[in-house]
């Protein structure tokens, strides 16, 4: 951050118990991943006083992020004091504590309406006053604890800008007696060990990182001791260890979880130094192979070097190398794709079949997290394959793109945006780097207060052919400046349909909405960045004429009574209500 500069992002500090120490855990967190933040924390359970006092320092601050840590311990803490005093309520007890919660979180949002909000699971100790009752008698505790998390999530899903920390599964990982330093509670009031306050930390940059779209996108896998154990070559597929016993499981239940991440939209590819004849036919008939050849995006299995590989790969994804995360069990090849692909993320694996499962879900956690799932995530693996089809179609057009693009029989439904489309738009604008003229980055709430902004309008895309439906692949978000004048804030689209005239239906669509609105002008600009050179002309290929450039940025004007962005004839447009409704 250049001296001078405002940070980059403020964090407000909100807790029961004292979370000051915690701060230089989450500062050196934070810094690890080149984020400079400005972080308050406020004093000792003062957190009610601080929500609802308007004058108050969290208000002054204006912080971009509200952590409110409320411990269980606090919560609960009549409860706990004296839990054989009658039969709790549990059920009453979880419900007023969220009820409370509530309360505090429509006073922050009320005041910091564009701040995102973290909330927190709650856990009790395991071993407490009850234990040997709990299920022997009518007294519990643990049915608290586990009902007022299900309020939280809740929460989470009625207001768009909060989000949840799991700080009970990271309690119960790491466990109760490492995470909770009675010292450090009697003698300052804070209820995190050392241990907790850096898993915290971990957690908390890795739940933002994903708020803000900036995690992996694709897990690329060698094959031989990784997918099973053995080398197929020689141990034919009979002999390999893959099975429902032994460490075969070990390695089938390590591709259960690979196949839930892409069920969760991360694409999974394959390179291997292999004989393909012998690895595919593994992925096509081993009946212990939970991973088939078509949950794969794309395949290399030669004998040519990995790095050379993954940049080929890379290539036919239309990802940037700092999406791809590559598991091998050999450290040589860790080491070569470390070296000459610095921006891959190359982890360390165990030489243990049997943590591998364990590994892979700790590496989802802080590279690979998902805070939602689109239809399009669900769908995404289908689609490059989809992809792959349209390459080939391609090819047999012998370089005539009109004929291609007319072959596709491609429609594209536009509308503007609603509560089924604004998840996938935010994630769009979060995720896009490439075909993105300003890369402005905005969350669910954003979008929301942008589709009912009078002087706003955010428009989608989505677009299906022949081969697949490839869902929302395109956002257009553009202000008012005058009567006459409007500008595009936003213009991207996703690199699946990147090369298809997609861009010029969705400018040419919105051109007409604004002539409708009697607009006369249309000014947009183009921000630079190491990775959206491909849209670098896109204003200059639509018609705009260029209104200079300053600081980098370029600025282009399109007279719209004069000028008009053709819809190409290849596209079908569905413009109906109904196109984009759930």
């Amino acid at each position: 951050m250049k001296a001078g500069a405002p940070p980059e992002m403020t964090i407000a500090l909100l807790s029961t118990s004292n979370l000051r120490f915690f701060v230089d855990s989450l500062r050196q967190e934070l810094r690890k991943w080149k984020w400079d933040a400005e972080i308050w924390a406020s004093e000792f359970n003062q957190y009610r006083q601080d929500i609802w006092n308007s004058a108050s320092e969290l208000y002054a601050r204006q912080p971009k992020v509200v952590i409110l840590q409320l411990d269980g311990a606090d919560l609960f803490m009549d409860v706990l004091r004296d839990p054989l005093s009658g039969c709790i309520d549990c059920s009453a007890a979880a419900q007023r504590a969220a009820d409370d919660l509530e309360t505090h979180l429509a006073g922050l949002q009320e005041r910091l309406p564009s701040a995102t909000v973290i909330l927190h699971t709650v856990y009790f100790a395991p071993l407490h006053a009850l234990t040997g009752l709990e299920h022997h008698s009518p007294h519990t505790l643990s049915t608290i604890s586990s009902l007022f998390n299900v309020h939280i999530g809740q929460l989470s899903r009625k207001h768009p800008n909060v989000l949840v920390h799991d700080t009970a599964a990271l309690a119960a990982n790491i466990g109760y007696r490492n995470w909770f330093d009675p010292r450090l509670w009697y003698l300052a009031r804070c209820r995190l060990s050392q241990e907790a306050m850096k898993a915290l930390a971990q957690g908390t940059v890795s739940l933002l990182r994903a708020w803000k779209g900036q995690t992996r996108k694709c897990v690329v896998l060698d094959l031989d001791n990784t997918l099973w154990g053995g080398v197929v070559g020689e141990d034919g597929m009979e002999g390999i260890a893959l099975g429902e016993e032994g460490i075969g499981l070990a390695f089938a239940e390590f591709q259960d979880e690979l196949l839930n991440l892409m069920r969760k939209g991360i694409i999974l590819a394959i390179c291997s130094k292999n004989n393909e004849e012998d690895a595919l036919a593994v992925l096509r008939r081993h009946p212990s192979m939970r991973l088939k050849e078509d949950h794969f995006a794309a395949l290399r299995i030669n004998w040519r070097d990995k790095a050379a590989n993954m940049r080929e790969l890379a290539s036919e994804l239309n990802l940037a190398l700092d999406s791809f995360v590559f598991i091998d069990d050999s450290p040589a090849e860790r080491t070569l794709v470390r070296s000459e692909l610095p921006e891959v993320l190359v982890p360390e694996w165990p030489k243990d079949p049997a943590l591998y499962k364990s590994a892979l879900l700790d590496l989802a956690t802080v590279h690979l997290l998902k805070l939602s799932i689109t239809e399009e995530d669900r769908a995404r693996t289908s689609m490059y394959l989809a992809e792959g089809e349209r390459r080939t179609l391609l090819e047999s057009s012998s370089g005539n793109l009109e004929s291609y693009y007319r072959s596709l029989e491609m429609t594209a439904k536009v509308g503007f945006a609603n509560s089924f489309t604004i998840p996938r738009i935010a994630q769009l604008t979060q995720k896009t780097n490439q075909f993105n003229v300003t890369t402005r980055r905005y969350s669910e709430a954003d979008i929301r207060a942008l589709s009912e902004a009078a002087d706003a309008l955010v428009l989608c895309l989505a677009l299906s052919d022949r081969f697949s439906d490839n869902g929302i692949v395109g956002v257009m978000i553009l202000r008012r400046l005058s009567a006459g004048e409007w500008y595009i804030d936003t213009l991207l689209l996703s690199c699946r349909v990147i090369g298809r005239t997609v861009e010029n239906a969705l400018v040419g669509f919105a051109s007409r909405i604004l002539i409708d609105r009697s607009a006369e002008f249309l000014i947009g600009e183009y921000h630079p960045t190491s990775k959206n050179a491909v849209a670098a002309n896109l204003y200059r290929d639509l018609g705009f004429q260029p209104m200079g450039e300053q600081g980098g940025i370029t600025r282009w004007k399109l007279p719209l009574r004069e000028r008009s962005v053709a819809i190409p004839d290849w596209i079908t447009i569905d413009s109906s209500k109904e196109a984009l409704s759930a």
